[in-house]
């Protein structure tokens, strides 16, 4: 058995259930006819779990539903608050404001059997409301074929890491097109939070100074600000040095950067993941071997992973209403049986979990992927104690700071605030805004490329809420899906993310034409399409795409009546502030609109633009009030052809 070491120890507990906890006698009329039918989600099979139950609980039926983590976390809750939730609920990101949705389990015996360490950040005032799914070490992922090329040693510290990338960069080792050396998996806010914390573990949170700090931050006696001014030196330094692009990292931004498949074709040198990704690219790599290696220091001190699980399972506190004492028993004893060294051994031969957080489980040797065996012989795995919601605004702020939307000073100070008194602006919005009648999806950067619904409904918002006879949505402004049903604030903020806010102005039809001609000059289908490309209300258009070194055409623009768009007509046009130089980074004027420019001073004032309005509203806002004018049934939004695409393969 593998001893582990865990940094913050709590009292130890010493409960370990020595049976399956399914074999018990069924209460009496626990079964109306047949199994007790118990539901969930779950981004991957769990066909051995399941077995597990249906062998162990013969009278209970464990029904899976696939999902994916994106669709799991946001529709969990959203289900919850219609009525319409699984039996058993599961998370990556738990909240607080579930806590009258989900099942208190502190009083039951099996919710005592899991690491403090791991329990504590996810208590919910005080009380149990969700148990630790088995998870996964995570630390840096490197190419060991490309590195072995370019040192004689792989990096013991932070300092020869970053010898390794210059090392690469000047050889042409380990690096794309784009000049980028490291990525980071899964690209989101608490990603890039956990990837931060990380690196603070060896030569601060690891040691007693940092276990002093995280006491203080749990009884609210310390602040970030003061103590983590430096934590992104060395971040700062890869995106200086142009080795990761800062600006893949933007929130609900996913697929930023294809880390995987670049791993695999020696264009990436290293990234931050999880022991999964290291076992998938060393099952599918062909010219390459892999090694893990955990957070290393800048000051002589032992390196660290860091833990963490997959997700949080709970019960549906519904099952508490009378009438469904059998579903609420049922999911007790799934839960029960989750908790043994069995079902913890099937869950993680379902999902690839590299570790459990229950007192007492016996590690598999075989699960330590390679370059982390010191680590784990010696106890230096970090379980990430930070409540969630934490990590992720302070991956949002950190990312504003790489970004140079922030500075540091500015940036903690909000984490503290956060810490304290929660954040409108990272909290989920509840509220029901209205309701769409088919699933209006973002896939596949469609909305970078061609027509889609989801975006003729954002330009339809905008050129309602600015009565503008144009309105246009940049593609990259768009990053989620809506589903058939009610709409949420939280949508709508998923949907639209940025805070760039809509301004009306006046423009030439050979402005817009010429706006037109930008937005599609970054169609190329065998790359990421550029988000510069429009999504139109008001408007129609036909081009053939980028082709190689052959340039994309705008072949026509139209009024939606079919009337060419006059080049000499001055028509009332929606755009945002990103656009119209208010902020970007390409050009100093968001996504190479130039010909808009009405703000920036670095870049030539537009000629035949004339600002009508600065409305101070963000699409999520115009999309809100647009719901609430059309609030008497629900929103239809289809494709209309108001754009063709003319030429594309395939």
């Amino acid at each position: 058995m593998k001893k582990r070491r865990y940094i913050c120890l709590f009292l130890g507990l010493a409960l370990l259930l020595g049976s399956t906890g399914c074999r018990q006698q069924i209460p009496e009329g626990a079964l109306s006819s047949g199994k007790t039918v118990v539901t969930m989600m779950y981004p991957s099979g769990l066909n051995c779990f399941e077995a597990l139950v249906e062998t162990s609980c013969q009278d209970i039926d464990l029904q899976v539903e696939p999902t994916t983590t994106a669709m799991m976390n946001g529709d969990s809750e959203r289900r919850l608050r219609n009525s319409h939730g699984t039996d058993l609920v599961v998370t990556t990101l738990p909240t607080g404001d579930v806590k009258g949705y989900m099942l208190d389990l502190s009083a039951t015996a099996f919710s005592t059997g899991y690491q403090a360490t791991v329990m504590d950040p996810v208590m919910i005032e005080g009380r149990t409301r969700y148990l630790p799914l088995p998870g996964q070490y995570s630390g840096y992922i490197l190419n060991k074929t490309l590195a072995d090329g370019l040192a004689d040693a792989l990096p013991a510290s932070n300092a020869e890491l970053m010898a390794l990338l210059d090392a690469g960069r000047e050889q042409g080792v380990g690096i794309g097109p784009d000049g980028t050396m490291f990525g980071i998996d899964i690209v989101g806010t608490a990603a890039v939070g956990s990837y931060i914390i990380g690196t603070q573990v060896p030569d601060f949170l690891g040691l007693m100074d940092g276990i002093r700090w995280m006491g203080g931050v749990e009884k609210g006696t310390v602040a970030f600000s003061g103590r983590w001014d430096n934590c992104l030196d060395d971040l700062e330094s890869c995106v200086e040095r142009g080795y990761l692009n800062a600006q893949t990292l933007s929130l609900k931004q996913t697929n930023a950067l294809p880390v995987k498949d670049r791993m695999l074709d020696g264009t990436l040198l290293f990234c931050y993941g999880n022991a999964r990704l290291f076992a998938q690219l060393c099952g599918e790599a062909d010219a390459y071997e892999y090694v893990m290696l955990p957070f290393l220091s800048g000051r002589g001190n032992h390196p660290w992973a860091i833990s963490s699980p997959d997700g949080y399972i709970g019960i549906n506190a519904a099952l508490s209403e009378p009438g469904r004492e059998a579903e609420l028993d049922a999911c007790k004893r799934v839960l029960e049986l989750l908790s043994t060294q069995e079902g913890q051994d099937a869950w993680i031969a379902d999902t690839g979990a590299t570790n459990s957080y229950l007192t007492g489980y016996e590690d598999a040797e075989n699960e330590i992927p390679a370059g982390l065996e010191d680590c784990v012989e010696g106890g230096y795995i970090y379980d990430l104690r930070l409540p969630s919601n934490i990590i992720q605004y302070f991956g949002e702020r950190m990312i504003s700071v790489l970004n140079g939307k922030a500075e540091m000073a500015e940036a903690l100070a909000a984490v503290d605030d956060y810490c304290v008194n929660g954040s409108e602006a990272v909290d989920y919005d509840q509220s029901v805004v209205g309701s769409v009648a088919e699933d209006l999806l973002y896939e596949n950067y469609n909305t970078r490329l061609e027509e889609t619904a989801i975006g003729n409904l954002m330009a339809d918002a905008v050129a309602e809420y600015t009565e503008a006879d144009i309105a246009v949505v940049n593609g990259g402004g768009i990053r989620a899906s809506l589903y058939q049903g009610d709409v949420l604030g939280a949508d709508l903020a998923a949907v639209c993310p940025y805070a760039n806010t809509i301004v009306l102005v006046e423009a030439r039809g050979s402005v817009i034409l010429e706006m037109l001609k930008n937005g599609i000059s970054m169609t190329a289908r065998d790359e990421v399409p550029g988000g510069r490309f429009l999504q139109v209300s008001g408007l129609r258009y036909a081009y053939t795409p980028q082709d190689g070194g052959t340039p994309a055409e705008l072949l026509s623009a139209t009024l939606p009546d079919g009337t060419p768009l006059d080049p000499d007509g001055r028509y009332r046009l929606a755009v945002n502030n990103y656009m119209a130089g208010s902020s970007g980074y390409l050009d100093n004027n968001g996504d190479g609109y130039t010909m808009l420019n009405l703000f920036s001073a670095d870049t030539p004032a537009a000629e035949d633009v004339t600002l009508l309005d600065d409305t101070g509203a963000t699409y999520a806002d115009a999309a809100r009030a647009y719901f609430y004018n059309h609030r008497d049934e629900p929103i239809s939004a289809r494709l209309e052809g108001r754009i063709t695409v003319v030429g594309r393969e395939g």
